[in-house]
């Protein structure tokens, strides 16, 4: 147990280098707000899209359709409480307009695949895996459906942008139904195919990283954490929403590996995508960045508590 969790410290730190690199690279002039842009756009339409499709194409096994529905139905569940804990929390912070769509963002979406899935390893063992990769379908589908939505309509140029469905019809969103689809269908473990797309997903987590690292540059390092509102919104996020998403769920998940693994997977730090999504969509990529740098420092503390009560 003590080295599976020293390598997630170790994953930790990996996130903090690479984003250092990035915060280094837009103090040097190697990036600008331009670049972030671009590169966001270019990993939002092809390394993400690929890597979702790997997460089915390169998994030695898949669950049946029978366990996959009900996997699916409990990770939706979860996202009912996390999506009204956003919203509840806005309230009760009275965050301004401009950022609500960031907070609620934050609240709903964490890192649950570069930090979930070794955590997800350490403390259920592997074969718990699948369940991580279910959970992500879910995830896919609904940050770049809701996700998106909350950051356009709220964004920080007070511009209201109505999202028609075309709007929806990203390569994200058709990447997700369709490893959803080739999960129901069995199909896995594809040579060649998926592990060219796996290649080419794994450049979408250091670059999410640099992106952030470059938002930061420009920030004070003493707002680096953000202010009280921004730390009590990370408090919630790592140990308050996976409380209360244990409370109703663990009358009816009878089987404790699945419950589990929906619980911690929902304590995880914020998205390193939202970053990405804020450049996307206008979205505050600065509180963005300072959310993601700060749930991602505090979870070296919360997961292994999660560990414990889990193990």
């Amino acid at each position: 147990m003590i080295s599976q969790f020293a390598d997630i410290f170790v994953q930790m730190v990996v996130l903090f280098a690479v984003g250092a690199t990035g915060y280094a690279a837009k103090r040097l002039n190697l990036m600008d707000e331009d670049f972030d842009k671009k590169l966001s756009k270019l990993i939002l339409s092809t390394a993400l899209p690929a890597l979702m499709l790997a997460s089915v194409l390169t998994a030695e096994a898949l669950p049946s359709p029978a366990q996959l529905g009900w996997t699916i139905a409990v990770s939706c569940a979860s996202y009912v409480v996390l999506v009204a804990s956003g919203f509840a929390l806005t309230a009760a912070l009275r965050v301004p307009d401009g950022r609500k769509g960031v907070f609620r963002f934050m609240m709903m979406f964490g890192n649950t695949g570069f930090i979930g899935f070794p955590v997800t390893a350490a403390i259920f063992g592997t074969e718990a895996l699948i369940y991580a990769t279910v959970f992500n379908l879910v995830f896919n589908v609904l940050v770049f459906s809701l996700g998106v939505w909350l950051l356009a309509t709220d964004n920080k140029y007070g511009v209201k942008v109505k999202m028609g469905p075309k709007a929806f019809l990203s390569p994200c969103i058709v990447a997700s139904i369709a490893a959803i689809a080739l999960a129901f269908a069995g199909v896995h473990g594809v040579p060649v195919l998926g592990d060219a797309l796996d290649t080419l997903g794994s450049l979408t987590t250091p670059a999410a990283m640099l992106i952030i690292g470059s938002s930061l540059a420009n920030v004070p390092a003493r707002q680096l954490v953000g202010g009280p509102r921004l730390m009590a919104a990370a408090l919630v996020r790592l140990l308050v929403a996976p409380a209360l998403i244990w409370l109703p769920l663990h009358f009816v998940v009878a089987d404790p590996v699945l419950l589990g693994v929906i619980v911690v997977l929902s304590a995880m730090p914020v998205a390193t995508n939202g970053t990405m999504l804020c450049y996307q969509y206008g979205g505050d990529s600065k509180t963005m960045a300072q959310g993601t740098f700060v749930t991602t420092l505090l979870a070296v503390v919360t997961i292994p508590v999660l560990a414990v009560l889990f193990a």
